[in-house]
């Protein structure tokens, strides 16, 4: 692991289990995109997603740099200035550059969490306007698919290293704090007996894991099963669980597209322990086999098989 002392921004060294990701971007990538026009008010210095992150903690007296951590589960608590909040699903926090602080996950509900360090002179601008007022620095945005998808192609775009990559990832940035800002002034309680995006961004956030419909229900409503899964179908047209094997058909179709990973190791990275039965749900959902899909659609631009799940 390449010393985060060396990358010019403070991290936690939690231990990464195997469906954690930590992307630290070297500082000569970012130094040298900081007078690039197209990407220079809002630069991403590391990403990273921590699923379940028990014993996560951090305190930092004066950082360098701006951070922003997005709660998807779980929750914590974030002191600044003298001041405690806790963090809960649906919440983001923001932490400026220059301000003491410090944030733990909850010993008996640990969070479960993305989260980007940033730099930039328009960062400060687009905290004002997600938290409204400065002194806000945990603000309600809700759960939302369209913010967990931004994030987790931000992490992959962010691991390739390349100045053109990195234009991207900064820009993709900018949008999701744009939709911040715009998703809290929307943010109230739901009226409908479901909040399907909650349930979605819960789904996008386990394409990793074996969940079954009762975990689901649970995490995520207060209903009975049965009406949950009446609902769910209403609102959407298929059951829950007939969504999740979408997601993550989709996921294994995108990195069928961009990566060389082999199938089994694409099964394996969402959960399947069985590549042929995953083959067989693959060929079900889309009508053709994983390799043949590849074969049909694989990306020009690909990137070598790697350990994403491991800090640079």
């Amino acid at each position: 692991m390449r010393d985060l002392a060396d990358a010019g921004i403070e991290t936690s060294r939690w231990p990464l289990p195997d469906t954690g990701r930590r992307v630290i971007i070297p500082q000569g990538l970012v130094d040298a995109m900081a007078g690039n026009p197209l990407c220079r008010h809002c630069l991403p210095h590391g990403v990273g997603y921590y699923p379940t992150a028990a014993g996560h903690r951090m305190g930092r007296r004066n950082p360098r740099d701006h951070l922003l951590i997005y709660c998807l589960a779980g929750s914590g608590i974030a002191r600044r200035d003298g001041h405690q909040q806790s963090i809960g699903p649906g919440d983001v926090l923001l932490l400026r550059a220059g301000e003491r602080h410090s944030y733990c996950a909850n010993r008996n509900d640990p969070w479960s969490i993305y989260w980007a360090h940033l730099g930039g002179d328009a960062v400060d601008c687009f905290f004002d306007e997600i938290a409204e007022v400065s002194e806000t620095f945990v603000v309600p945005v809700g759960l939302h698919p369209r913010l967990t998808d931004d994030l987790n192609l931000l992490l992959t775009v962010a691991e390739r290293f390349r100045d053109h990559h990195f234009v991207y990832a900064a820009n993709l940035l900018q949008s999701i704090l744009s939709f911040m800002a715009l998703v809290h002034r929307q943010h109230s309680q739901r009226s409908t007996a479901l909040d399907i995006d909650r349930v979605q961004a819960w789904l996008q956030a386990h394409l990793h894991d074996r969940i079954d419909l009762d975990a689901l229900v649970a995490a995520t409503s207060s209903i009975s099963r049965y009406h949950f899964i009446r609902e769910y179908k209403r609102q959407t047209g298929q059951t829950p669980m007939q969504a999740f094997q979408r997601l993550k058909i989709s996921r294994a179709c995108y990195l069928l597209d961009i990566t060389e990973w082999s199938v089994t190791e694409i099964a394996c990275d969402l959960g399947y322990d069985d590549p042929y039965y995953f083959s067989r749900l693959f060929k079900k959902v889309t009508g053709i086999p994983p390799r043949d899909y590849r074969r049909e659609h694989q990306a020009v631009d690909t990137i070598a098989p790697a350990d994403h799940r491991h800090a640079f």
